[in-house]
């Protein structure tokens, strides 16, 4: 995804204060002479002295801005960011956030939520339930072309045979 464009008694400095993973195939150039950029690739020129700034930057970069889903349960009303959430199921009419063993009421309809976090690894697994693809733990084959998955929180939830083909394409198994 990187490729770092630097002085050789610098470059191991910056990569570690950037942390960044530098790859063979690369998108970005970071650099700090702007005689370095790759006219086909997507240049950064910064002054090593924001590499703070450049930290930041790139955090945003790879992990995309986070989007803030508000919730409420018995304690009051809170903005969570999206990727703390487990999954999100609807339950008598309403629809809950499930963060690890905290369950939030959401004032938003499931179909509403999916389009919000399409973009973050979110896939709908049954008419009542949205899962976060990184809070998957393991996936069991169950009867009935169905597939259970077991969340990093503990909990259970099926892919119904619906939804079977998307959340395979999704996962790209």
């Amino acid at each position: 995804m990187f490729k770092l464009k630097v002085d050789e008694s610098e470059h191991k400095i910056l990569k570690e204060r950037l942390s960044i993973v530098e790859t063979p195939i690369y998108d970005y150039v970071l650099t700090d002479d702007k005689n370095l950029v790759e006219i086909d690739k997507i240049n950064i020129v910064f002054n090593p002295a924001n590499t703070l700034k450049v930290s930041k930057l790139l955090d945003w970069i790879v992990n995309g801005e986070d989007l803030y889903i508000t919730g409420s349960n018995e304690f009051g009303q809170k903005s969570i960011e999206s990727r703390n959430f487990h999954y999100f199921i609807v339950e008598e009419d309403d629809v809950y956030g499930v963060l690890g063993n905290t369950k939030l009421l959401v004032r938003m309809k499931l179909y509403e939520i999916e389009e919000l976090l399409k973009s973050k690894n979110f896939i709908r697994i049954s008419k009542f339930c949205l899962v976060s693809i990184a809070k998957i733990d393991y996936i069991k084959p169950a009867l009935n072309s169905k597939l259970d998955l077991l969340m990093k929180n503990g909990d259970t939830l099926e892919v119904n045979r619906g939804y079977y083909k998307d959340f395979k394409q999704a996962l790209k198994i």
